[in-house]
C-alpha cells in the first residue's frame, strides 16, 4: 500500500474537552502544524437543583461539540465528534478501540504533581492503558 493510501485509512481519536490545550492538541496534529467531557463534580440535596445542573451540563456540552464541528470544518479535517460519558480515560480508550483508531491524541494541561497525585492525569491514564501510540501534546 502506497503512502497516501495508508494515511486515508488511518483513524485518530482526538480527545477534546473544549480547553484551550485540547484545541491545541487538535491544530497541532492537524497535517503536522471526539468529545470527552471531563467529571465535573458537584453537590446538590434536592432534584431541582440537580436537574437545574444536569440542564446546564448538558447545554455546555452541546457548546463543546458545536465548537469542535466548527473547528474540524476550519481545518478542513474530515472528523466525527462524538459525545461520551463516564470516566474520561476509560471512555477514550473505549471509543479508539470501537473506532479501530491507529492512533490517539491528547492535550495536557500541566496541572501540578500535587494535583496529578490527587485527581490523577487522564493523559497518564491513556498512555498507561492504550494498546496503539498515543500523543500528549503539552503547549
Amino acid at each position: 500500500m502506497d503512502r497516501e493510501g495508508y494515511i486515508q485509512k488511518r483513524v485518530v481519536v482526538i480527545a477534546m474537552d473544549g480547553s484551550k490545550e485540547a484545541d491545541s492538541a487538535l491544530q497541532s496534529s492537524h497535517g503536522g502544524s471526539g468529545w470527552n467531557p471531563f467529571t465535573t463534580l458537584w453537590a446538590a440535596n434536592d432534584t431541582k437543583t440537580m436537574s437545574e445542573k444536569f440542564e446546564k451540563e448538558s447545554k455546555d456540552a452541546s457548546k463543546v461539540c458545536s465548537h469542535i464541528e466548527e473547528l474540524l470544518q476550519k481545518l478542513e479535517i474530515n472528523g466525527k465528534v462524538l459525545r461520551v460519558q463516564g470516566d474520561p480515560g476509560h471512555a477514550i480508550l473505549t471509543t479508539a478501540e470501537e473506532c479501530k483508531a491507529t492512533c490517539i491524541v491528547v492535550g495536557s494541561r500541566g496541572v501540578g504533581s500535587l494535583r496529578r497525585t490527587i485527581m490523577g492525569s487522564v493523559s497518564d491514564y491513556i498512555l498507561h492503558h492504550s494498546n496503539i501510540p498515543v500523543l500528549v501534546y503539552r503547549q
